[in-house]
């Protein structure tokens, strides 16, 4: 099933911020990115708006020209790396997500030819977890809980280097 509308990822910059701050203060986003609950302005602006670039990207997820989440991609290693994707409650469940990791993986592959990338939903996250698998994740292995993190799971999903 295609996504309801159309569905962009943009790369964030400095003018995304009320963007931003709109998504953070819906409360489905309250600890996404943050330990201490609603990210402040500072927070935002220091890891969203495009200023660890090159190591993670942040991408603002446009439905039908909308912003209704935030996506990432960071590097682990030479060889993959990590994928975010957080949706406001109202993209969920139209294809929004799907049609974003489908971008996410091709530049995944074809930008940083990387030959995995991984996820690592929360384990009380089951939604989440039978989302990462529907899109073509499978699980490695449970990971336990630190002070700054719930435990979770880490999922993986080979990249085909010679698909196009």
């Amino acid at each position: 099933m295609g996504p309801e509308g159309t569905v962009e990822l943009k790369p964030t910059s400095r003018g995304d911020f009320a963007a931003l701050r709109g998504l953070f203060d819906d409360p489905s986003f309250a600890g996404w990115g943050s330990t201490a609950g609603q990210m402040d302005d500072a927070e935002i602006r220091a890891k969203y708006l495009g200023e660890r670039l090159p190591q993670v990207e942040c991408f603002l997820v446009l439905s039908s020209s909308l912003p209704v989440g935030l996506a990432q991609l960071h590097e682990d290693t030479a060889r993959g790396g990590g994928m975010d994707l957080i949706l406001l409650p109202t993209a969920r469940g139209r294809g929004v997500g799907s049609a974003s990791v489908h971008t996410l993986v091709e530049r995944a592959r074809t930008v940083h030819q990387w030959a995995y990338v991984t996820v690592d939903p929360d384990l009380t996250n089951p939604d989440g977890i039978r989302f990462w698998q529907a899109v073509g994740f499978a699980p490695v292995h449970r990971c336990p809980g630190t002070p700054e993190r719930a435990p979770y799971l880490l999922m993986r999903r080979p990249l085909d280097l010679e698909a196009g």
